[in-house]
């Protein structure tokens, strides 16, 4: 493979956070580096397919900062590490700024950014290998197969972060050697739930059993699961994994999706409640999970949760079964199968928090609605703009956009639409 060492000009940053500059007359992009500077980085790959590794700052921007996290320029998890925070604030916002204009959308309805607290993330998928005796734990280097092994992270939760070195020191024990594995972490209301997966391996042995439920008793983990396909084999358990929404406690596992930090679900809880229609008298909350803005909403009105994911669907029904909320769970691939406008006549307010590819069937079934307000949570910016403007093509009027950082020194945002037809 061939590696050219090579120095350009940054004159711009992508919607992923890669400096954009020029050299040998092409466009190319390398990470972790600011508008402004120059930089020396490393060309690896062939003809069709290069990639450019950041080496050093020649002339470093006066908004660049040094980085919390040792790992920083290694491990993909962070890319927004070297900004000062007047840019940082700045390039989130324009994570959803760009997108609206290029849709036709007015970006001046973009309300101030709210950063909630760093070190706070609840939920980690970790990939972990062993070589040579040594078990590597972490994340992957950025756009590579590489594992970094963390010593530090400053994203997961302290609860998260204090579980990396036993870990690696259990795994140890349990994997054989070139053996690689998967570790789901989710931190609940009652302690942190991880399931492992390893690779080519259906049961573990009762050995190897004994040395993960050491590990969870020690470290009073709720639930360790060993999975293997689509079965689990529960290790050990303390209780139940639950997370409360509005006073709810739904059942949880470790693949369970739930927004990234607790403050975030208490946030964007209380965005969606301030901004209902007054008088309003029935929701609909579609792609509801498990329940975040349900319940909530259970308190002043009948809700309809609509759901593909069975296991979500099931928790959020026992749930609303022992708080007795008012909520109707239905089991509906929205994609494949939206409500119509007809069906949509039935509610005041619709609550809508689609995965990242946004829900263009339900949208454009909803922009012939006559729904009086339409709460839109979206995490992929790109899509939320293509979706507003189908609203707005079908007589929705965008109100306000609040964005929303829970996503710590990455290049991802979260933002909250408001429409009114």
């Amino acid at each position: 493979m061939e590696e050219i060492i090579g120095t350009c000009k940054i004159y711009s940053l992508s919607p992923e956070s890669e400096g954009i500059g020029e050299f040998e007359g092409a466009t190319i992009k390398i990470p972790f580096t600011l508008p402004g500077e120059r930089v020396t980085f490393k060309q690896i790959g062939s003809k069709r397919r290069k990639k450019y590794i950041f080496q050093t700052i020649e002339s470093p921007s006066s908004e660049r900062q040094d980085p919390r996290c040792l790992h920083f320029t290694q491990c993909g998890g962070c890319t927004l590490q070297h900004m000062t925070p007047s840019f940082y604030r700045e390039f989130k916002k324009s994570l959803i700024t760009v997108p609206l204009q290029e849709h036709g959308l007015d970006p001046f309805l973009v309300q101030d950014i709210i950063i909630l607290p760093f070190g706070k993330r609840r939920r980690s998928n970790l990939d972990a290998t062993k070589k040579n005796d040594i078990v590597f734990l972490g994340f992957h280097r950025w756009k590579s197969h590489q594992l970094i092994d963390l010593k530090e992270c400053h994203t997961l939760s302290p609860a998260l972060a204090s579980l990396l070195n036993p870990l690696k020191e259990t795994l140890t024990l349990v994997l054989e050697n070139f053996q690689k594995a998967k570790v789901f972490l989710t931190e609940t209301a009652v302690g942190v739930d991880i399931s492992l997966e390893i690779q080519g391996i259906l049961e573990i042995t009762e050995g190897q059993k004994k040395i993960l439920e050491s590990f969870a008793s020690k470290n009073k983990v709720a639930r360790f699961v060993f999975r293997h396909g689509k079965k689990t084999d529960c290790v050990y358990m303390a209780s139940n994994p639950v997370v409360v929404f509005d006073g709810a406690e739904v059942s949880v596992d470790a693949y369970s999706f739930l927004q990234a930090t607790e403050e975030a679900d208490t946030l964007l809880t209380s965005l969606v409640m301030d901004n209902l229609p007054k008088g309003a008298k029935k929701a609909a909350d579609l792609f509801c999970g498990r329940g975040t803005f349900s319940f909530p909403l259970s308190r002043l009105m009948p809700v309809d949760g609509f759901e593909l994911d069975k296991a979500a669907l099931k928790a959020l029904e026992e749930a609303a079964l022992k708080n007795q909320r008012n909520i109707t769970s239905h089991l509906r691939n929205l994609f494949d199968n939206p409500l119509s406008a007809e069906e949509l006549k039935a509610y005041d307010v619709v609550v809508i928090d689609p995965p990242r590819a946004g829900a263009l069937e339900q949208i454009e079934a909803l922009s012939k609605a006559s729904v009086t307000r339409v709460i839109y949570i979206s995490c992929n910016p790109q899509t939320f703009a293509r979706d507003a403007k189908e609203l707005a093509q079908g007589g929705y009027v965008l109100k306000k956009i609040i964005p929303v950082d829970q996503f710590a020194w990455s290049a991802h945002l979260e933002v909250v639409g408001i429409f009114e037809k």
